[in-house]
């Protein structure tokens, strides 16, 4: 039988490293009094890039399940950050965009979530950071050819 050894383990590793990212960024938007989640950013992240998406186009780019990623817009729809629209073609279809609000808060955001990459990265240089992201990206693909089969 094969045995893990978590002290060696690059998942264990990457799974800590990502609660422990999380948790700073919390911290860094609770001192900044921003009532918001990491998973509610991305989807203002990804609206303020688009012109509009629909609720499983978001779900299909931020790896989240089309019930949570309803619930993430309702209550962003609540707050007045993105707004919900007929499609113009498709009037079947509706789609999210991020309002005046949405943006003003995501370039907020955008400071908070550089702050914790530094405090995580702090330390590695320039070409560490592209080789990270370079084999991060490739367990990603690893991981999805493996889930799509």
């Amino acid at each position: 039988m094969n045995k893990i050894d978590l002290s060696k383990s690059v998942n264990h590793h990457i799974a800590i490293s990502s609660i422990m990212i999380k948790r700073v960024f919390f911290k860094i938007l609770n001192d900044n009094k921003l009532d918001i989640t990491p998973e509610q950013w991305n989807v203002l992240y990804y609206l303020d890039k688009s012109n509009g998406m629909t609720i499983g186009e978001l779900s299909k780019i931020t790896f989240k399940d089309f019930a949570n990623m309803s619930r993430i817009s309702q209550k962003l729809e609540n707050a007045s950050f993105i707004l919900k629209r007929r499609d113009e073609i498709d009037k079947r279809v509706f789609k999210l965009f991020i309002t005046e609000k949405g943006q003003e808060l995501n370039n907020q955001l955008h400071e908070c979530a550089y702050k914790s990459t530094n405090i995580a990265l702090n330390s590695l240089d320039d070409e560490a950071r592209e080789m990270m992201i370079k084999n991060l990206k490739q367990i990603i693909t690893n991981t999805g050819e493996f889930l799509n089969k």
